[in-house]
């Protein structure tokens, strides 16, 4: 990626072949995105200049592919928003792309999802 000097003289139509090229290439993400919808994860990816970040919604009906989800999650931490709900930060991609995964309401608890990271250990028998 180039990031241009804001001294440049800005070419309006070079912009436009630059959306309309972003556009072309956002359409087959989409469909991957809404077939994600119909399994219950919603998706929202924020792009900016320097960044990407993914964040992940994972309804009651699909909490059961938190765990293989969590596992392609590099440097997975978890963590709570400041409503208290459960949230899982990491990145993927290299670290390219940062991700966040919201929990469902009261899927697992805070120590659950410690284990389910690997960032703590615990007797599973008390487990989930």
């Amino acid at each position: 990626m180039t990031i241009m000097p804001s001294d440049l003289p800005i070419d309006g139509t070079g912009i436009t072949e630059g959306f309309t090229d972003a556009a072309a290439e956002v359409f087959p993400l989409f469909q991957e995105v809404q077939g994600l919808a119909r399994l219950g994860l919603n998706v929202e990816f924020t792009v900016a200049p320097s960044s990407i970040i993914a964040t992940i919604t994972v309804t009651p009906a699909a909490a059961s592919v938190l765990p293989a989800l969590l596992t392609e999650i590099d440097g997975a931490r978890p963590g709570s928003l400041p409503n208290g709900r459960l949230v899982v930060t990491g990145e993927m991609f290299q670290g390219t792309v940062t991700l966040r995964v919201l929990i469902p309401e009261g899927w697992v608890t805070a120590e659950e999802l410690a284990v389910l990271t690997g960032t703590t250990t615990a007797d599973p028998s008390t487990l989930l």
